[in-house]
């Protein structure tokens, strides 16, 4: 499936929604990531850590030789949210790109799907540190998730 026809102007539609929420509650890093066979590819990128992430970026998923399973890839692949307490203890992401190279071993993430139920990407949080998503009122957890279905929507009324 090519999923980028369906990311086009989503930094126009989602990008003040993501800094919003990353600056309320102080998470480094919100992002919009579309699937590829081969790849995570950055759509929308918010939060003090967005410089790490820009629109276009790739992040080879494990299906590359010699590259370690991606937090968003598995949230793909399994079509259900994934969350990541401290990749630097557990022995199932300690060798996570997001870990290695930007030290960002806690993640939240949600799968964005098209009118189909196809599973295109992923709306996700990262931070360098432990972080509490249920902290807040409402939760991150909770803003995330509703944030999710608000652009697995918009993502359908553009089919329609």
């Amino acid at each position: 499936m090519d999923t980028a026809r369906y990311y086009p102007g989503f930094a126009d539609d989602w990008q003040a929604p993501l800094e919003a929420l990353a600056d309320a509650y102080g998470v480094d890093s919100l992002l919009i990531m579309r699937s590829t066979p081969t790849h995570m590819v950055t759509a929308v990128s918010a939060g003090p850590r967005q410089d790490t992430y820009h629109p276009g970026d790739a992040g080879p998923k494990s299906v590359n030789a010699g590259c370690h399973k991606l937090y968003c890839e598995q949230v793909v692949n399994e079509d259900r949210p994934l969350e990541v307490a401290d990749a630097r203890t557990d022995p199932e992401w300690a060798g996570n790109e997001d870990l290695v190279r930007f030290g960002l071993g806690t993640y939240l993430g949600y799968p964005l799907h098209d009118a189909d139920g196809q599973v295109l990407g992923t709306l996700c949080a990262l931070h360098g540190e432990g972080f509490d998503f249920d902290a807040g009122e409402p939760p991150l957890r909770q803003e995330l998730a509703a944030l999710a279905a608000r652009i697995d929507a918009a993502i359908a009324a553009r089919e329609g």
